[in-house]
């Protein structure tokens, strides 16, 4: 009954997140900014961290043209987003609802996020 109870909350997460997917592609010209918290605790630094180190990747990716770039999708990332959610909360032992529902609506964003990232990473020539 708990894992059916489980299950039934995770299909709702990957709603919330594809919904919000799905919003924020039709967003023309939004910038990356950084997520402002209510509150700043462990479990929203163990999200901006791993948002930090998960764009990384992913512009270091797009500025090396490298084929794994283009197999980045909205699926793969709403995987990561409740993925990275759910290893803070493990992490921080506790979780704020209203920073949840920030992080995953700046996650909507991915896009923008690591193009600007990567146009950052191309002026200064910093590739690694």
């Amino acid at each position: 009954m708990v894992m059916a109870a489980k299950l039934r909350l995770r299909r709702r997460g990957w709603a919330f997140v594809g919904v919000l997917l799905g919003w924020a592609t039709g967003l023309a010209g939004a910038a990356a900014a950084p997520i402002t918290w209510d509150k700043k605790g462990a479990f929203e630094a163990c999200l901006e961290t791993s948002l930090d180190k998960w764009l990384s990747i992913q512009a270091q990716l797009q500025v090396n043209e490298d084929p794994a770039a283009a197999k980045l999708d909205d699926a793969a990332v709403a995987a990561w987003t409740i993925e990275t959610i759910d290893r803070c909360r493990a992490v921080a032992q506790a979780a704020d609802a209203a920073s949840e529902d920030r992080f995953a609506k700046h996650m909507a964003q991915w896009r923008h996020h690591i193009y600007d990232l990567a146009a950052d990473i191309r002026r200064k020539g910093q590739s690694d």
